[in-house]
């Protein structure tokens, strides 16, 4: 079952949208990923050992709920035809983005350097000059130098993950690199992107491991020494939790975490009594001896949606999800489709890949982690359209900095591109 479960994922990911990369292919991606390769890494590691929990029925619900949520709302696929300008900006507009993101890299760093305790804010800062970098050198006028703005940004990269990737939170450095290669996908004739993801996995997740092995050494938290635990425990959770179901033990939040979720965004700080997200509240359940030392679990999105609703909730879930989902898809199909002359379309197109690559932590832990992760990178990156963007929306863009193209009338007609 997890064998099928890890293909019908993959399967997903490289049929949705052709060579482009979908939001609907990166939450079936992320499927893949935490359902099941987990399944499969839990039942190669403990072949002949009881795993004292329900992990069998755990992979085939969520399978169940999968498969009924493709079939629903995500089997149809979305066709548009798209001008062969679509998502393409103009030089200005891609100098600025060139100009915002370095500045955003260089502050984020400047914080987390002078001031540590500053890295919950540095961290989206930082997350968003590399995004907004990556727009302007493979979306403007130059992007035919793809190598070299692949060195680039691979340089940029590293910036962030040695001055701002503490060794925990893996999800956002490979989310970081996803946001990197759906707009890499977008300039592909072929499917490159999705072959090079599909085949890098195995290697980046064994790479993560390394690091997270390494960093979480005599940590009182760790309980998976070969680094694999944050990424396996989810499933293994969310099987905890129907068995506590099946007891009677589970208790109801009847959408509580959903509204925690909603003020996620608030700063503690000034709010002394914010409700803590959906993975703080699963400690007392899954590992009481760790409650109050500041520790959190993960469960899956079904695990939050069990904990509010019961096995009734795993069936909300398909429409709810199936929407949401549709809805991102649909945003980064629309932000996509028009050239990015000015920095509100660049915002709107960044904006809508930091949603989509997203949807992995939502999958992974639920409502709360996707609102207070890729809320604080939009929040930034509204920050900057708002401060500095109408700065450029405002002037003329020079003829040099266009590029040395004909005028419209004088060009051949294009064919359109179609993505799916």
């Amino acid at each position: 079952m997890s064998l099928l479960a890890t293909l019908f994922g993959a399967w997903v990911f490289w049929r949705d949208g052709g060579r482009w990369i979908t939001a609907v292919g990166l939450y079936n991606l992320a499927f893949a990923f935490f359902v099941g390769f987990s399944g499969l890494y839990q039942t190669v590691k403990a072949w002949t050992l009881d795993p004292g929990i329900p992990l069998f029925t755990a992979v085939a619900i969520c399978y169940f709920v999968q498969v009924v949520t493709w079939l629903l709302f995500w089997s149809g696929g979305v066709s548009h035809r798209l001008p062969t300008n679509a998502g393409q900006a103009d030089g200005r507009t891609a100098g600025w983005a060139v100009k915002s993101g370095l500045l955003l890299l260089v502050l984020a760093v400047a914080m987390a350097a002078i001031a540590p305790d500053s890295m919950p804010v540095a961290n989206p800062v930082g997350f968003v000059g590399v995004v907004l970098l990556a727009v302007g050198l493979l979306r403007g006028p130059a992007a035919h130098h793809r190598f070299l703005w692949g060195v680039v940004l691979l340089i940029a990269f590293a910036v962030y993950f040695t001055y701002l990737f503490t060794g925990f939170g893996r999800i956002v450095v490979g989310t970081l690199a996803l946001a990197l290669l759906v707009m890499s996908a977008h300039r592909d004739q072929r499917p490159y992107t999705k072959l090079l993801i599909l085949g890098g996995a195995t290697p980046a997740l064994l790479f993560l491991a390394g690091l997270r092995a390494t960093a979480s050494q005599g940590s009182p938290f760790t309980v998976d020494q070969d680094g694999f635990g944050s990424a396996i425990s989810p499933l293994r959770s969310f099987a905890q939790l129907l068995r506590l179901d099946e007891a009677g033990l589970l208790p109801r939040g009847w959408g509580e975490t959903f509204a925690n979720a909603a003020v996620g965004l608030v700063p503690r700080a000034a709010w002394e009594g914010k409700p803590v997200g959906f993975g703080a509240d699963l400690v007392a359940f899954l590992s009481p001896e760790l409650v109050g030392t500041g520790h959190s679990a993960a469960a899956l999105a079904h695990g939050e949606w069990l904990y509010n609703f019961g096995l009734l909730g795993l069936g909300l879930m398909v429409p709810v999800i199936g929407l949401v989902v549709r809805l991102v898809d649909r945003l980064l199909v629309w932000a996509s489709s028009s050239p990015l002359t000015t920095p509100y379309a660049v915002g709107a197109y960044a904006g809508a890949i930091v949603a989509a690559v997203g949807l992995f932590d939502l999958l992974w832990v639920g409502s709360f982690t996707y609102v207070v992760r890729g809320g604080a990178r939009l929040l930034v990156l509204a920050a900057v359209i708002l401060v500095i963007g109408w700065r450029v929306s405002g002037q003329a863009v020079p003829n040099h900095l266009v590029g040395q193209r004909r005028p419209a009338a004088a060009r051949r007609p294009q064919p359109t591109a179609r993505a799916r």
